[in-house]
């Protein structure tokens, strides 16, 4: 392949593979559209995208490709962070090995994982921190600082990602409790069935309820009971004046 023409595969992966950040509905699917673009362009055929979990102590993995590979590892198996890939971690650049089943590495190896005869950790930074890792392997020739240099890019892109389905999630949040405002709002705007005499409402189960009452379970208002002027001196006529007084008075009117 040409340099020119190797430019422009390179330029058509990292556009497609960006495009999926906005095409896909959820970090999975972006993640495996990135995944798939640089394993294309590097030539790896097993691997993995993986994020950190709240303790930061492990991997916790989206998705496990083979490649045809025979693996019998127990996907609930935990995945600490240690080995290669936490150079990864620690220094937030791609690293590689070209005879990881002759390094000291091999040994953090569960039995029945994929044989990996090479291997590539690129990280998922965010704000100057490593949330994930995207792993490659099996690469048929030897990972090179070139492969590294691609792996590292895309695994921007997949932070781009996820840091776009996290501000989704909250934009999603925050929109739910925006419509169940909304929808309470809406609950008193509606035309309210209130008997004229006693002034009850019905609600929607059919049963009359108190107003204070039946505004309370639809609003954050609570309510405090007296009497208002007119019904004072319709209840109390003759301390009618004198009650009115003393209330002006508490009050500072």
């Amino acid at each position: 392949m040409s340099k020119v023409s190797s430019a422009e595969a390179k330029l058509d992966a990292v556009i497609k593979a960006a495009r999926a950040i906005l095409e896909k509905r959820t970090f999975a699917e972006s993640a495996r559209t990135i995944f798939d673009r640089c394993c294309a362009l590097t030539g790896a055929v097993s691997g993995y995208v993986a994020l950190l979990s709240d303790d930061g102590l492990e991997n916790e993995v989206l998705f496990l490709e083979t490649g045809g590979l025979p693996c019998s590892v127990d996907p609930e198996l935990s995945m600490p962070i240690r080995g290669l890939r936490a150079e990864a971690y620690e220094t937030h650049s791609a690293v590689y090995h070209n005879d990881f089943m002759h390094s000291c590495w091999l040994q953090y190896l569960p039995d029945g994982h994929v044989a990996m005869n090479n291997v590539l950790f690129a990280p998922l930074n965010i704000e100057g921190k490593t949330v994930g890792i995207m792993g490659l392997a099996n690469k048929p020739s030897d990972f090179t600082d070139e492969d590294a240099e691609i792996a590292y890019v895309f695994g921007e892109l997949a932070a781009i990602a996820l840091l776009n389905s996290r501000y989704i999630d909250q934009l999603n949040e925050k929109t739910k409790s925006l419509e169940q405002a909304l929808s309470e709002v809406r609950t008193l705007r509606g035309l309210l069935p209130i008997c004229s005499r006693c002034k009850k409402i019905r609600d929607d189960a059919g049963f009359w309820t108190r107003i204070e009452a039946y505004l309370s379970d639809h609003t954050d208002a609570r309510f405090s009971h007296g009497l208002c002027p007119d019904c004072i001196r319709e209840l109390y006529p003759e301390q009618a004046d004198a009650v009115l007084e003393q209330m002006n008075s508490s009050d500072g009117g």
